[in-house]
């Protein structure tokens, strides 16, 4: 088996933690983000007003829609931590092997916050390694550049 593949992406956004964690929690704000290469359901709602025993502990499949419609990926996910200004998922998906997900919000001054994804890659093998980490980082740029442009337009 491959060695993991580990990830780290940060962005520093004008707003304090809580607006940030309100949007970069909820599922509707992070469809934003991979808006318009793809699309993720979840079975029931989620945002920062979701109390954590609903989640935590419990599997949920989920899609991945490419561009919204098409299914391109099919994901059994499990919330480990649900708590202000931090999330932690661990997911088994059909082409990234098992994926360990943590987003976190940290004050960076007295107006701003830092966040940041670190996700932990244990692919099906090596010859997607490449393909995996090339495309997850494709990904959450994208997700990142999302943020920024949304926190840039509101302050």
């Amino acid at each position: 088996m491959s060695r993991p593949i580990e990830l780290h992406f940060e962005s520093v956004l004008d707003a304090p933690p809580s607006v940030v964690w309100e949007r970069a929690v909820a599922l509707s704000g992070a469809n934003d983000e991979l808006w318009p290469l793809a699309k993720m359901t979840f079975p029931l709602r989620l945002d920062s007003h979701t109390p954590p025993e609903e989640v935590v502990g419990r599997r949920f499949r989920t899609w991945m829609l490419a561009f919204g419609v098409l299914p391109v990926d099919h994901r059994t996910m499990e919330i480990e931590v649900f708590e202000e200004c931090r999330f932690r998922e661990c997911s088994n998906s059909w082409l990234q092997g098992n994926v360990c997900h943590e987003r976190t919000a940290d004050v960076a001054d007295h107006r701003s916050t830092v966040l940041t994804d670190k996700l932990v890659v244990q692919s099906r093998g090596r010859l997607a390694d490449a393909l995996l980490r090339r495309s997850i980082t494709m990904t959450f740029n994208h997700r990142h550049r999302r943020l920024r442009r949304h926190f840039d337009s509101v302050g």
